[in-house]
């Protein structure tokens, strides 16, 4: 019997090869997370902003439409009042319906609490009073009679 030597070890690549390329690949998919971050915290500002400001958002539309019409100043004018107006109307209903929106959600966090044990239902109170305290616009101020 004929003794074969034992087949060569493969050569290993060079150190640093690929280590450029994941850094460059890990750099950029941490840019890429930092900023979808950055744009949903954004977002979800802008809106809460938009719903607890009606006065401005009126008076950003009418920035809006202005740049976008190309509106004279009359024009302007005219969009800016009806939007201030639209805006007070649709706060008028907001604090008619407000009322049965949070006893809607109430209703809603009571029912999943009965659904929980004792510990979680703990925990989901903790959590549903920081939904509400982040996501929920503030009270709507009482129409005038």
């Amino acid at each position: 019997m004929t003794d074969t030597p034992p087949p060569a070890p493969l050569p290993t690549p060079p150190r640093g090869r690929f280590s450029r390329p994941l850094a460059a690949l890990a750099l950029f998919l941490s840019g890429l997370v930092c900023g979808a971050g950055g744009a949903a915290l954004a977002l979800r500002r802008a809106a809460q902003r938009a719903v607890s400001h009606p006065e401005v958002r009126a008076q950003r539309a009418t920035q809006w439409l202005g740049k976008k019409l190309d509106l004279d100043a009359a024009q302007r004018e005219k969009v800016g009042a009806i939007l201030q107006r639209q805006a007070a109307d649709l706060e008028v209903l907001r604090a008619g319906v407000w009322p049965r929106v949070l006893e809607r959600l109430e209703t809603t966090e009571r029912e999943i609490a009965g659904t929980l044990r004792p510990d979680q239902r703990a925990a989901w109170t903790k959590l549903a009073a920081g939904l509400k305290r982040k996501w929920l616009p503030p009270p709507a101020p009482a129409a005038a009679p």
